[in-house]
């Protein structure tokens, strides 16, 4: 008989781990890889973009009153100083990104997996529950070879279906499911975003500072790099509206707008300004500086520019409106492979917000990317992986 058993090796099932045995309760974690943490490996490109200085509810697709408890408990200060104690050395980076100095995330889940050794607590992997039935003040959790085991408590830490090749399931849903949970449907989040307009081909390989927005329902702006590839957009400014594109993208196609000029603070007095200045010049010319050569084409075509006649002799307002907001449609997400995170889950209304236990299945406790929560890139989702853990283990240290 354990006292706690966590079921999935992520992110949240480690850290919360660590806690209830430092906590002196019985723990035993079960993963149904080969490894743990192998999804927090592979993430920030193999770096393990831990946490954001600007965490902050209103950098999650959530219930705020939700990301404000959770913060309560586990604050950007804690997250420092958690890893900190740890051992481990914590740099940070451009827009309050928190990395570990090595540049490599196995310096994170190693120095969780030696905590852990150092409390003795168990890890099996390969182990993949397929049962849960709870009992008289325990439950009973079987697994896909029919092995059998006993707790008083569970934590379901099992991750989304984001990512299938590096341990993403659904396994973890219909856990939940079964106890009586309900889903939000998951969609793909934190994906590059499919292109209807081919014409963006052409700047395929390109990088820019950009301003993106959805004028669909639900509505979304982000700001930051975007890679226009083969077969559309990624980077930042793609990814942090990846999840309201995700939701829409069910009632069909999405419209969306990019401001090549997110920079400047007036533009029309400094649209004004270069054409006084600059009237004189070829369309292409008239752009030298402002823009790259490959946008500046694509931007002459698509307005149907005469590309010999001076800027001052043409009609310039379209131009300026479509740099300020050129308009594209997104057909799809990458496919789940790429998806980083995912919009939907568990709904979190079935869940005690301080201590993340079911209100449907007391003992039962949902943590991580389980849950209908997804953040912006720069290390939310992880943060909010370690949060609600913390949470869950000192709930369950209470009890």
């Amino acid at each position: 008989m354990y006292d706690v058993i966590i079921v999935g090796a992520g992110a949240s099932g480690l850290l919360c781990a660590l806690e209830c045995a430092r906590a002196g309760l019985h723990t035993l974690v079960l993963e149904k890889s080969q490894q743990p943490g192998r999804k927090v490996l592979v993430s920030g490109n193999g770096r393990c973009n831990l946490t954001n200085r600007y965490v902050s509810p209103a950098s999650y697709h959530a219930d705020p009153a939700l990301i404000e408890t959770a913060l309560k408990h586990f604050s950007f200060e804690d997250c420092l100083r958690y890893f900190k104690d740890l051992g481990v050395l914590l740099t940070e980076e451009a827009q309050g990104r928190i990395f570990p100095a090595t540049g490599k995330s196995s310096a994170i889940v190693e120095t969780l997996k030696l905590a852990l050794k150092e409390e003795e607590v168990e890890i099996k992997c390969n182990v993949e529950i397929t049962q849960i039935k709870a009992a008289a003040a325990q439950f009973i959790l079987t697994s896909k070879e029919k092995d059998v085991w006993h707790t008083r408590k569970v934590v379901l830490a099992c991750g989304s279906c984001a990512y299938p090749q590096v341990t993403g399931t659904t396994r973890g849903y219909e856990l939940a499911q079964s106890v009586g949970h309900h889903l939000v449907q998951p969609l793909p989040a934190l994906s590059g975003l499919c292109l209807k307009e081919r014409a963006f081909t052409r700047l395929s390989g390109v990088k820019c500072q950009v301003r993106t927005t959805v004028t669909s329902n639900p509505q979304a702006q982000a700001e930051g790099e975007l890679i226009f590839t083969n077969y559309g957009v990624n980077g930042p400014a793609a990814l942090n509206i990846s999840s309201a594109v995700s939701r829409a993208l069910t009632n069909g196609p999405v419209s969306i707008t990019i401001n090549f000029l997110p920079h400047l603070q007036n533009q029309t007095v400094f649209w004004q300004e270069r054409l006084k200045q600059f009237g004189f010049r070829k369309p292409k010319d008239f752009f030298a500086g402002l823009l790259q050569e490959n946008i500046i084409n694509l931007l002459l075509d698509f307005r149907g520019v005469k590309k010999n006649t001076p800027m001052a002799e043409q009609s310039a307002t379209a131009l300026f409106e479509t740099l300020c907001a050129w308009p594209a449609t997104v057909t799809a997400l990458r496919p789940w492979q790429e998806a980083m995170a995912v919009t939907g889950g568990v709904k979190t209304s079935e869940i005690n917000y301080n201590t993340f236990e079911s209100r449907i299945c007391p003992g039962l406790y949902l943590t991580g990317e389980l849950l209908d929560v997804d953040g912006k890139s720069g290390g939310y989702n992880l943060h909010f992986a370690w949060a609600s853990a913390f949470a869950a283990a000192q709930a369950l240290k209470e009890k």
